[in-house]
């Protein structure tokens, strides 16, 4: 087990990766909206003729909740995280855009997500994002680059 900030990574045969955050999430409960395989075009690459043509790029995008959001029970909406309107968001962000890094191009999302998560930000414990390019250009890369960012909102002041 290993600190991150004030949050804690533990492994579990259960589920490779769980993330408590101390005193929100008990330790036989797990409550994660996850995103998986949004897949975006994105002009990528340190030169420029390897961001001239947009590269695919999947994102991971996991929102651990501090208990169970109320829409779980009520079926509403309005009382839980509107993941839609997170993908509109992080595909405007990315559009005419350019990024050299997947390392800044994932953080940089992160921060996206969070802004995104303002209206619900009392919900949320922690947010994890990762970016996957799919192709680099690199000889023997077969399953792309990964470059994951996780940190938590109720660490922050606000």
């Amino acid at each position: 087990m290993f600190e991150i900030s004030n949050h804690w990574l533990v492994s579990d045969l259960r589920q490779p990766e769980i993330i408590k955050i101390r005193g929100y999430i008990p330790a036989d409960k797990l409550f994660k909206l996850s995103i998986l395989d949004l897949r975006i075009w994105v002009h990528l690459g340190c030169s420029d003729q390897e961001k001239f043509n947009p590269q695919l790029v999947s994102l991971d995008i996991e929102l651990y909740f501090k208990s169970l959001p109320e829409g779980a029970t009520s079926d509403k909406l309005e009382e839980t995280v509107c993941y839609s309107q997170l993908v509109l968001n992080v595909k405007s962000f990315c559009q005419n855009r350019k990024f050299n890094l997947i390392e800044y191009l994932t953080a940089e999302i992160y921060k996206v997500v969070e802004e995104s998560l303002n209206p619900h930000r009392s919900l949320i414990a922690s947010i994890k994002v990762t970016g996957h390019k799919m192709s680099p250009p690199v000889p023997d890369i077969h399953g792309g680059v990964t470059f994951t960012y996780c940190d938590g909102l109720s660490s922050k002041k606000g």
